[in-house]
């Protein structure tokens, strides 16, 4: 009777060996099943990098930024008076801020109607006449 019980323990704890080491094996192996190799990456939409040449019109500024060839651009009002009727280059990523689709029946709320294409942090080089 002792003999079995024992050969049963022994038993057990073998099958527990297995047991952890295939889970284990099992971690390990999903731990790296993802790295920067084998990820794929969905391309961002609001990744597209613009550039254009405009003049500068501090009319056009607004407390979000100055409104330049459709673009929401992001200087400062002071940058912007210095850059005044100047001929400037703008290059910079493009973020697009979705717009407030106003449904039937619901209360009207002070936002925009359509998208804006915001850039965020522009490169900003003066082109000469």
């Amino acid at each position: 009777m002792i003999c079995t019980t024992f050969f049963r323990h022994e038993r057990y704890l073998e099958m527990m060996k297995l047991t952890f080491t295939f889970l284990f094996l099992l971690f390990t192996i999903s731990c790296y099943s993802q790295t920067t190799e084998t990820l794929k990456t969905v391309p961002d939409e609001t990744a597209e990098v613009v550039s254009f040449i405009t003049q500068l019109d501090i009319a056009n500024a607004t407390k979000d930024g100055i409104y330049l060839n459709g673009y929401v651009v992001n200087i400062n009002y002071e940058q912007a008076k210095k850059l005044n009727g100047k001929k400037i280059k703008i290059t910079g990523k493009v973020t697009i801020v979705k717009g407030f689709q106003n449904l039937h029946g619901e209360e009207i709320r002070q936002e925009r109607g359509g998208d804006t294409k915001f850039i965020e942090f522009p490169k900003i080089e003066i082109i000469k006449n």
